[in-house]
C-alpha cells in the first residue's frame, strides 16, 4: 500500500486562501498537474498528492479538485471529507466544471442527500460542457429525485455524455435503450451493443449490466470509469438542457 502522507493541512489552506485564480483552467495545463493525473492512474497515490498539492497550492483549480479526490478517498493523504469539499467549492468558485460536479456528487451523496441542490451544481457543470455531471444529472432525472422524472431528459444527457467518451454514460444510455420494451427491436439490439462497446473499453458498469443480463465475457480489466483522473478540456462546447437552463437561469 503507497504511504499515506501527513502533510501539514493548514500550511495548504493557507496557501489556497492567498491564491486566488482568476481561471479555471490555464491555457495550457502545468506540469505538476498532468504528472499527478498521471502518477494517479498509474496507481502512485503518494506520488499525486505530492504533485496536485504543488499544483493546487499554485492556485490552479483543476488541480484543486482533483486533490480534493485524494482526501475524499483517503488516497495518499488521510482522508478529510471537510477539507476536500472546501477544495471542491474553490475550483467550483473559480468555474471549473468538475469542481462543480464535484460539489453536486457531494450534495447527491450525503446523508440525507440534498437533491436539489445536487442537480442545480450538476447543471452548473453541464452548462460548462462536463461529461460526468451529464450522466450523474441525467441519473437524477430518470430516478426523479428532486426533480420530476423526466426519461427524454436523461437520455439527452446520456447521449451527451458518452458522445464526450464518458464510459458510464455510454453505459447507461445503453442499459435503458435495451430494457425499454415500448423501444423497437433494431433500437434495443442498438442499446445492448452500446453497453458492450463499453464494457469492451473495461468499463466496470458495463460489464456489471451485461453480467446481469447472463453475458459472461470475458472481458479486458475492469475499472471504474467514475475514479479515474483525466485532464479537463480547454473550452469545451456547453452541454444542451432546456431543464439545466430555465434551473439556473
Amino acid at each position: 500500500m503507497p504511504p499515506v502522507l501527513r502533510l501539514p493541512v493548514l500550511l495548504l489552506v493557507a496557501l489556497l486562501l492567498a491564491a486566488r485564480p482568476t481561471s479555471a483552467q490555464p491555457a495550457v495545463p502545468s506540469a505538476d498537474l498532468v504528472l499527478g493525473i498521471a502518477a494517479y492512474n498509474k496507481g502512485d497515490f503518494a506520488g499525486a498528492f505530492r504533485l496536485l498539492n504543488a499544483a493546487a497550492a499554485s492556485g490552479e483549480a483543476e488541480a484543486m479538485v482533483n486533490l480534493g479526490y485524494l482526501y475524499a478517498r483517503g488516497q495518499g493523504v488521510r482522508a478529510d471529507s471537510a477539507f476536500a469539499l472546501q477544495l471542491y467549492r474553490r475550483a467550483a468558485e473559480a468555474g471549473d466544471p468538475e469542481g462543480m460536479n464535484a460539489v453536486g456528487f457531494r450534495y447527491n451523496f450525503a446523508a440525507p442527500p440534498d437533491y436539489p441542490n445536487a442537480i442545480r451544481w450538476y447543471c452548473r457543470a453541464i452548462l460548462r460542457g462536463n461529461p460526468r455531471a451529464m450522466n450523474n444529472a441525467a441519473i437524477l432525472f430518470f430516478n426523479g429525485q428532486g426533480i420530476p422524472r423526466d426519461r427524454d431528459e436523461a437520455r439527452s444527457l446520456w447521449a451527451q455524455s458518452a458522445k464526450l467518451g464518458h464510459l458510464n454514460g455510454m453505459s447507461n444510455l445503453g442499459a435503458d435503450i435495451a430494457g425499454d420494451a415500448t423501444m423497437p427491436d433494431a433500437e434495443r439490439a442498438a442499446g445492448r451493443l452500446m453497453v458492450r462497446r463499453a464494457a469492451e473499453q473495461g468499463s466496470a458498469l458495463a460489464q456489471d449490466i451485461l453480467r446481469r443480463w447472463g453475458d459472461s465475457g470475458p472481458f479486458p480489466p475492469a475499472f471504474d470509469a467514475s475514479l479515474a483522473m483525466k485532464i479537463e478540456p480547454r473550452d469545451p462546447p456547453p452541454g444542451a438542457s432546456i431543464a439545466c437552463e430555465s434551473l439556473i437561469s
